[in-house]
This record gives structure tokens, C-alpha cells and sequence, in this order.
């Protein structure tokens, strides 16, 4: 069974020790990093789960609340900034699975009125297009850093 669990001191390092084609997605140390740093610098920041199938980490992810005043016409939305899965435990639906219980989870939020939830990919990796538009994302036609931009209207 999949589940979303809370980075912690105590599981941290399981999650840091995941790996996955770096083409494709940061390492979760990365992100952890950039999360902290942004919570300082704006007193709020991404929330973070570890990906567990029963007790096992298998693979990272992490979106945050905007309230839309820099960009996205100020609408407000939820940004995913990562979904990764450990290269070992790829292609077993723990990506698809993992991604429809955040979308449960942030749909439970009462912050603010966002009605999407944007991300980014790499156009060629070609299973994680695929993985979001199997859960309704569209391309949006926006590139972002060589990534091309998609969205979800929750």
C-alpha cells in the first residue's frame, strides 16, 4: 500500500539516499535544501512527504501553496515542484498512486481558493508526461528553465 509520510529527522536520510535520473528530477537532498531555504527566506515554504510502499521509502514529493501575486495572472494555485521514484521501484505505479493521495490531500487544504496545480517536465521523459496526463494535466505551452510547463484544474 502506498502512503505519504512526513519528512522527518528520523526518515530524512532514507529519503536523501533515493535515487533517480538526475536528467529528469533533482536529488531530494536538492529539494529538501531548496524547501528549508525558502521557508527562511519567506517564512513559508513547500510541504514535503516521503513516498512509503508499507514501511519502505520508494520515492519523494513536494508542492506548495502560491497565493498567485508573482505570476499565474494572480490566480492562486499549488505548484508541485518534485515527484520522484526511486529508479529501483520505477514503473510499479507508485508514482500514479502517490500523486492521486496528494491531490486528495491538498483538495482537504483550506489555504486560499486555488482551483489548479501547476508543474514542470522535462519533454523527454516521456513516463512522467505520460503519468500526468493519465491524472488530467494538460500542456500549457509555457517553458520553464527547458522544462515545459503542464497544469491540473483540481
Amino acid at each position: 500500500m502506498i502512503t505519504l509520510q512526513k519528512i522527518t529527522s528520523e526518515n530524512c536520510f532514507d529519503i536523501c539516499d533515493l535515487e533517480a535520473d538526475e536528467r529528469f528530477v533533482a536529488p531530494n537532498e536538492d529539494s529538501l535544501i531548496e524547501a528549508y531555504a525558502n521557508f527562511v527566506e519567506n517564512g513559508h515554504g513547500p510541504v514535503a512527504f516521503g513516498i512509503y510502499h508499507d514501511e519502505t521509502p520508494v520515492g519523494f514529493i513536494m508542492a506548495e501553496y502560491c497565493d498567485g501575486e508573482e505570476c499565474n495572472n494572480g490566480e492562486p494555485y499549488y505548484y508541485l515542484w518534485r515527484l520522484m521514484i526511486d529508479n529501483t521501484f520505477q514503473g510499479r505505479g507508485y508514482g500514479k498512486a502517490a500523486l492521486e493521495l496528494f491531490l486528495e490531500v491538498i483538495r482537504t487544504f483550506p489555504l486560499g481558493k486555488a482551483t489548479k496545480m501547476l508543474t514542470s517536465v522535462v519533454p523527454e521523459n516521456v513516463p512522467a508526461t505520460r503519468l500526468y496526463e493519465s491524472l488530467g494535466f494538460v500542456k500549457t505551452g509555457v517553458m520553464f528553465d527547458e522544462e515545459e510547463g503542464m497544469e491540473l484544474v483540481l
